[in-house]
């Protein structure tokens, strides 16, 4: 279950994904996305379980793709949309603070948790 409470009317439940992306040189297309941010809302999921994690993160990667923009179509621009993306999945998963997101970000499968019977 996702129990979290809310502070200030902000629940942390839906969270903004935002780019700390500040490249000199970078396009003003991405230059202007970088700014943005996406609510991403996970309030239906059951985190606890590997679907609902790996839908949060694709919800995640899509919020990130409005984000960072348009990928461009010179090798600098590509290079620069590739690490806002990552940075803005990497801060939005961090965010969270889910293990069984955590791993599936980091390609480590599902977290296992023991249950011990008394």
């Amino acid at each position: 279950m996702n129990n979290f409470k809310s502070i200030s009317g902000f629940t942390f439940r839906t969270f903004a994904i935002v780019s700390a992306l500040a490249v000199l040189g970078a396009s003003p297309a991405l230059a202007d996305e970088a700014a943005r941010s996406r609510k991403v809302s996970y309030a239906d999921l059951d985190l606890s379980t590997e679907a609902g994690a790996a839908t949060l993160l694709s919800r995640i990667r899509s919020a990130a793709k409005q984000v960072c923009g348009y990928e461009g179509s010179t090798f600098t621009d590509r290079a620069i949309w590739n690490s806002c993306f990552k940075q803005a999945v990497g801060d939005a998963v961090g965010k969270v603070n889910n293990p069984q997101l955590t791993a599936l970000y980091r390609g480590k499968g599902p977290v296992v948790t023991a249950m011990a019977h008394h």
